[in-house]
């Protein structure tokens, strides 16, 4: 599996990320408090605070770098050679700030490569632990949801739909379900039944189905529409909009916004 699990770029993996790498950081170096330090003279108060300001530079390295990997993610789908090139680029960045750092409270008592040397190596053994401990848990959280998927395949599972409350409303076979589509605080399922179109509407919201429809099949195409991939024949373009068009007769033909336009075209 080359691609990396879309749940790394939800807000579960992104604050998992940019606050466990941090916080590991500095409760590490807080336990560690070399005796050297103490013999020379600094209090615990004050490698505290120092300790403290290199965690916030990690800190927001990996803010701003996380929050470029969404948006990428959000136009492309991320592989692991371009999450490790983007976890390499926040270590030395995270170094490169904390030498500056060192370099300038320490009155550049030594060259600032000098700092940047100690500030790379022993930031690249503290943050690899939780980057593998994080990553190892999100792709465990994948492969069971790619089980699940399978075993659902398998044994016919209907989709659940729930309203707002988490009440069963909707139960049908994922390659009955045509489109969904947003209205306000409504969703409006469109499958077919008893080989007729029909819809249900639910009251839920685009946002609280995306993993449901994920799982089941169904891609995102606009803000306001989810899409059955086995049932898109072929995208139509008029002088405005692209349009994904179904293979049942009849069926209305669901708009592709131009974000979404290179994932619906793949599964073509």
């Amino acid at each position: 599996m080359n691609e990396v699990p879309k749940k790394f770029f939800r807000p579960s993996g992104f604050f998992a990320h940019i606050i466990g790498i941090p916080a590991f950081v500095l409760g590490f170096l807080l336990l560690f408090w070399p005796s050297g330090l103490r013999e020379i003279g600094i209090t615990f108060s004050e490698y505290s605070f120092h300790v403290t300001m290199i965690a916030c530079i990690v800190l927001v390295v990996m803010l701003i770098a996380r929050i470029v990997m969404m948006v990428l993610c959000g136009k492309n789908d991320f592989i692991w050679r371009q999450c490790y090139l983007c976890s390499m680029s926040e270590v030395v960045f995270s170094s490169g700030f904390t030498a500056l750092y060192l370099w300038l409270m320490w009155h550049q008592s030594h060259a600032y490569f000098w700092f940047f040397g100690y500030s790379l190596l022993y930031l690249s053994i503290l943050m690899i632990i939780p980057y593998v401990i994080i990553n190892l848990y999100f792709i465990g959280l994948d492969k069971e949801e790619r089980i699940q998927n399978a075993a659902n395949a398998t044994t016919g599972e209907k989709i659940r739909f729930m309203d707002e409350r988490g009440n069963v409303k909707l139960l049908v076979a994922p390659e009955a379900v045509l489109y969904i589509q947003s209205d306000e605080n409504y969703l409006k399922i469109c499958y077919m039944e008893d080989e007729k179109l029909s819809i249900y509407t639910l009251r839920n919201s685009m946002k609280k189905v995306e993993d449901l429809c994920s799982r089941n099949g169904l891609v995102r195409c606009h803000r306001s529409y989810f899409v059955n991939k086995v049932h898109v024949k072929v995208l139509q373009k008029d002088k405005e909009f692209t349009y994904a068009v179904l293979d049942v007769p009849n069926a209305a033909h669901i708009p592709v916004s131009k974000n979404y336009i290179d994932q619906v075209s793949a599964i073509l």
